[in-house]
């Protein structure tokens, strides 16, 4: 080919690459904003944003009509089925739109507004989003909030005082707001404890005792931080009225607890830890391996609590003769969903591999250190870890995968 008709077709296709770096060096702005409205029983949510040159070209939403309505703003528009299509102008636009905030979970509410506060995830209110931009292209993100006087706002991105807060999704290109947040008339505490910066925060008068919590952490969290340093570092732990969900629901740098919920439960576990375990987890297990994520969380609950003086050695052995008890009465399995009696048969695992590690001068603390900070805990990476914690198969693992016909019942 003639040099010259091959510099022309170099420099045709100059603009696209000099376009697709552009994308990837100059940020699309996303500011994100949702206004509680309790007296009409919902919120106003709003997506603003802000670019020159199309670099974010469209948002397809999972928008069920039962949570979310009136859709309005710049470019176009539509819903297919569930489903909501934002085509988002080449200079920047704004959606609106209504979002239901209560929601039940067995009949109980786990995430609620009332005339005086509100408690839920921020990514039921701007949900995740299939999307479509030009290559290299990522957001600068942002959050505001806002409702009736007097409000104030927690999240996991730190309390809302005026100027927006910055939403940085670690990994990802667009950036949306996650985790559990409380508004209204709150009562918050803080503290820096194990170098994080933690927020305890629910409405006024319900009877969460915050102080009680604080100073639980205040011995827990640097064994538990000690064991899984990816833990986030801030966290916030919102409680909620005493008719909402009567357990622990973690999410990203956060969690819900009931304010009922006992620190340390008379079995010697704690939901509190437990959820806690989960918000350290970088991400969830993979599909039909929940029983490893469940059970590994248990188990380190109650470890964390022996280790730092919450509970005896008698009492740690005594509760392990209790999970044996129940997984011999209701037939516990490794299997998902882990509850009950399927993830009291998980901690026992995890008992059992803790000695087999131990035995060999190696460590399950490191096993899960790494399982909980790279990627999705799964079977495989765990038989991994285990074979290069121990230098070989863990005989405890395999045994525990073939006991039952075709080894761990598991949904693919």
């Amino acid at each position: 080919m003639p040099i010259r008709a091959l510099l022309l077709i170099c420099l045709a296709g100059l603009p696209g690459l000099l376009a697709a770096e552009d994308a990837g060096d100059r940020p699309y702005g996303l500011h994100y904003h949702a206004e509680f409205r309790p007296t009409d029983g919902y919120l106003v949510a709003r997506i603003e944003v802000t670019q020159s040159d199309g670099r974010l070209r469209m948002l397809d939403f999972n928008a069920p009509d039962s949570r979310f309505s009136e859709f309005d703003g710049d470019g176009k528009i539509r819903r297919q089925g569930r489903r909501l299509r934002w085509s988002v102008p080449e200079q920047g636009g704004t959606l609106t739109y209504r979002v239901k905030v209560d929601r039940k979970r067995s009949g109980k509410y786990d995430s609620r507004m009332t005339d005086d506060w509100a408690v839920l995830r921020l990514d039921r209110v701007f949900p995740a989003a299939r999307v479509r931009s030009l290559p290299g292209a990522h957001s600068d993100a942002t959050l505001s909030l806002s409702g009736p006087d007097g409000w104030s706002f927690e999240t996991r991105y730190g309390p809302m005082r005026g100027s927006a807060l910055t939403v940085d999704t670690a990994g990802r290109r667009f950036d949306r707001p996650l985790g559990w947040m409380a508004a209204g008339d709150l009562g918050t505490r803080r503290d820096v404890i194990a170098d994080r910066l933690v927020a305890i925060t629910g409405p006024r008068g319900q009877g969460f005792r915050r102080l009680d919590m604080l100073s639980f952490l205040r011995w827990t969290l640097p064994e538990l931080t000690r064991i899984v340093p990816s833990f986030p570092e801030q966290v916030v732990i919102v409680s909620s009225a005493r008719n909402m969900w009567r357990g622990g629901l973690s999410g990203p740098a956060s969690l819900y607890v009931h304010p009922d919920r006992p620190l340390i439960s008379g079995n010697g576990t704690s939901t509190l830890l437990h959820e806690l375990m989960h918000v350290a987890m970088t991400e969830p297990g993979v599909p039909g391996d929940d029983w490893i994520v469940e059970g590994i969380a248990e188990y380190y609950t109650l470890v964390v609590l022996m280790r730092s003086g919450g509970i005896s050695g008698e009492r740690f052995e005594r509760a392990m003769t209790w999970l044996g008890d129940w997984v011999d009465r209701n037939d516990g399995r490794l299997a998902d969903p882990s509850t009950g009696a399927n993830t009291a048969r998980a901690v026992l695992l995890f008992r059992d591999l803790d000695l087999e590690l131990a035995a060999a001068g190696a460590d399950l603390d490191a096993v899960t250190a790494t399982l909980f900070g790279e990627g999705r805990a799964s079977r495989e990476r765990l038989a991994t870890l285990l074979h290069e914690a121990l230098g070989q198969e863990s005989d405890v693992f395999a045994a525990a995968l073939e006991a039952a016909p075709g080894g761990a019942d598991r949904e693919d």
